[in-house]
């Protein structure tokens, strides 16, 4: 496994670190175990043995390779050297063998007798491998198997030979940083805006929820208790209602804007535009993408609220952001304001 790399991704990228075991080596274990029992009475024969493996482990032994020729030194394996390039070089396996012997005694009758048998086994590697920290060395065992034979060569006596056999993978916990790419996102559902009905307010022109210039409270409501006013400050300066969402925001889909509009007329001029916009950001802040519809005043009807809607382009896949804006922008001698109220935005479903 490569320890260094160049990286040449152009594109901004996300990299987290993450602690994952590394397989470093793989060896074969096999251990001979011969041993002689005497049964508890006479047998007439030994019917079978049932063998498994209990507690299996493995302690690894450390070198150190030293700079005089290439020799290596044995590192005891509780020392602290930080510095020191540590070589991992053998293995030692140990654990028990547990019997189970069934046999058949001179009055015919079937009956059996535990053995428990430790055993050890060094296994040296066919290279010497090399460890970035030797605390963070661990060893698992697959593959474990065991081949009984066994001869009753007196009445009492039961000769046995065992061979256990194991495939040691020796791994080592090391950090590393990895790329993460954005998961599959399913099309959010609803409404992607809080406080799309302007229900809350901090003050008479603070909407809890929504940034707000030239802007003031109206209980004139196309639903609920209140709405938005633009230019209610001031009908000659511009005004804006604005929200930024960061939840729920998935690229290559188009959004759907939707609210109601309608004019209050406090004078004799209405000369004034509204632009409502869905604009879309990257990670950075930068735009990259847009929709947008303008409405000027003579479009607005001043008795009753009207609905509003518009598609947005397709956006870019990087979208990380969207901000809903509402401006308003009067001209010379404007009177009137504009009012809004139940703002959505949705996500649209991909086709494809």
């Amino acid at each position: 496994m490569p320890e260094q790399y160049y990286y040449t991704e152009v594109q901004p990228v996300q990299c987290v670190e993450i602690r994952v075991p590394i397989v470093i080596e793989a060896v074969d274990v096999e251990a001979v175990i011969d041993n002689v029992l005497t049964l508890p009475e006479l047998a007439i024969k030994v019917d079978k043995i049932r063998a498994s493996v209990r507690d299996l482990s493995a302690t690894p032994v450390f070198v150190d390779e030293t700079h005089h020729g290439g020799d290596y030194v044995m590192v005891h394996h509780d020392s602290h050297h930080p510095f020191r390039e540590l070589f991992l070089k053998k293995i030692i396996v140990s654990g028990t063998l547990h019997k189970q012997i069934f046999y058949v005694s001179k009055n015919n009758e079937v009956k059996h007798v535990a053995e428990d048998l430790p055993f050890s086994k060094m296994v040296e590697l066919k290279e010497p491998v090399r460890v970035h920290n030797k605390h963070d060395v661990f060893i698992q065992f697959r593959h474990v198997d065991v081949d009984m034979n066994w001869e009753l060569h007196r009445a009492s006596r039961l000769h046995e030979t065992a061979v256990v056999q194991a495939t040691a993978k020796i791994a080592e916990d090391r950090q590393l940083f990895v790329q993460t790419c954005p998961s599959p996102k399913e099309t959010p559902v609803g409404n992607l805006l809080r406080d799309g009905g302007l229900e809350n307010w901090a003050g008479p022109y603070s909407p809890v929820f929504w940034g707000a210039s030239n802007v003031a409270q109206t209980n004139t409501a196309h639903s609920g208790s209140f709405a938005a006013e633009l230019g209610m400050l001031n009908t000659q300066l511009p005004g804006s209602l604005f929200q930024l969402i960061h939840r729920k925001i998935v690229g290559d889909r188009q959004y759907r804007l939707t609210f109601w509009v309608r004019e209050d007329v406090l004078g004799a001029t209405s000369a004034f535009s509204l632009t409502a916009e869905v604009v879309f950001y990257d990670e950075n802040g930068v735009q990259i993408g847009i929709g947008t519809q303008t409405l000027a005043s003579s479009g607005i009807p001043d008795n009753s609220y009207s609905q509003v809607q518009f598609v947005t382009p397709v956006t870019d896949e990087n979208v990380d952001s969207i901000m809903v804006r509402f401006t308003f922008m009067p001209s010379a001698g404007n009177t009137n304001t504009v009012k809004i109220d139940d703002v959505m935005l949705e996500c649209m479903s991909k086709r494809g």
